[in-house]
């Protein structure tokens, strides 16, 4: 039951995280430089109090952990005042709790910043690579996180919140660079946490585990999200000039595949990392389909090998027609919903291919 409810309440924490941030970061701009945009205040107020219900998701699975031993209410008394993850809740709980009073009284929106700016940091304290290496890990997570929620949560008010398109070229004038400087950082701050837990040389060998295996998910489906990430970066500014062109639902699209990079990041988050992958192994076993792809017994030490294969080639070759399909779609002027379901036949092809791809030594 915990192995499906704590990865959605990481997706779930993902989201109203970045709606949050994604109304307050828009409240500095102008009005002429975005669209009109209307979100109801109870549904801002939903979701700061969404924060701290699904917040909880973690503490739940630590409590669920160790409570056999000592029982839960020692456990979960423990967890919170003497854990990282419990200490970073309650500093979560109390500015949710001002952030509540701070938008149903309309105050300042420099108030609202530093709120929810403290609950990322609290986000960046309680993550495993800041138990590992304090200042870098603390910082590289909370700069990742801060990166992702800002690109995503300006992406889900103008998509699914704005009334209309005006001011959509005025928008992309600083928005489009404002996302790029985002996935340069993602990018940067992901690989820096990425290496905290696994060494580059065993990233292969790590797809034997469930945790190499969804962080291989999460970096395939950030492909596809490049690919939308230019269809309304670049390619939505020509299309502007027909009238009847509609650039919302394009981006509507591009928050979806956002929303598939958040899944895979919310399981991610509540699997062991492998900082030894024959340990983990001992320890924790392999991924059950590992085993029935391979129609073998992974053998120690693990020693994974890409190697080309028939199989593969066809995978990676529908797998980049998938991605081309994408953009025809857009020129095209096919429905989004199309594209989307494309970038998830790219995602399952291109997993397909790898795994198919890979021998063991």
């Amino acid at each position: 039951m915990l192995n499906v409810l704590v990865p959605l309440t990481e997706l779930i924490t993902y989201i109203l995280f970045s709606i949050l941030i994604g109304h307050v970061a828009l409240r500095f701009v102008s009005p002429e430089k975005k669209p009109s945009i209307y979100i109801s205040r109870r549904f801002l107020l939903s979701c700061v109090l969404g924060i701290i219900l699904f917040t909880f998701g973690p503490l739940l699975q630590v409590v669920a952990y160790f409570g056999g031993s000592v029982g839960v209410a020692q456990t979960l008394f423990s967890v919170l005042f003497t854990f990282e993850i419990g200490k970073a809740w309650i500093a979560i709980v109390w500015c949710s709790i001002l952030l509540w009073l701070a938008i149903y009284l309309e105050s300042s929106k420099y108030i609202q910043a530093i709120l929810l700016f403290l609950m990322v940091l609290s986000i960046g304290y309680a993550s495993h690579v800041a138990s590992l290496s304090f200042w870098t890990g603390f910082t590289s997570h909370t700069v990742h996180f801060l990166a992702v929620t800002l690109w995503a949560g300006i992406l889900i008010q103008v998509s699914w919140f704005s009334k209309d398109s005006t001011n959509w070229d005025r928008f992309l004038r600083w928005f489009t660079p404002f996302a790029v400087s985002c996935m340069i950082v993602i990018l940067i701050s992901g690989v820096i946490v990425m290496l905290f837990v696994i060494n580059i040389k065993d990233y292969i060998n790590a797809w034997v585990l469930p945790y190499g295996q969804m962080i291989l998910l999460k970096h395939i489906s950030i492909i596809p999200l490049f690919a939308f990430a230019c269809i309304n970066g670049i390619l939505v500014r020509k299309m502007r000039k027909i009238p009847t062109f509609n650039p919302q639902p394009w981006v509507k699209a591009e928050s979806v595949s956002i929303l598939i990079v958040f899944f895979f990041t919310g399981i991610l988050g509540t699997l062991s990392p492998p900082h030894d992958i024959d340990q983990t192994v001992r320890s924790e076993g392999v991924a059950n389909w590992i085993v029935n792809l391979f129609g073998i017994p992974i053998k120690m030490p693990v020693n994974l090998e890409l190697i080309s294969s028939f199989q593969g080639i066809v995978a990676f070759i529908f797998g980049v027609l998938f991605l081309i399909m994408i953009f025809l779609s857009f020129y095209k002027k096919k429905t989004p919903v199309l594209a989307v379901f494309l970038a998830i036949c790219f995602i399952i092809i291109t997993y397909l291919g790898l795994m198919t791809s890979v021998a063991l030594e």
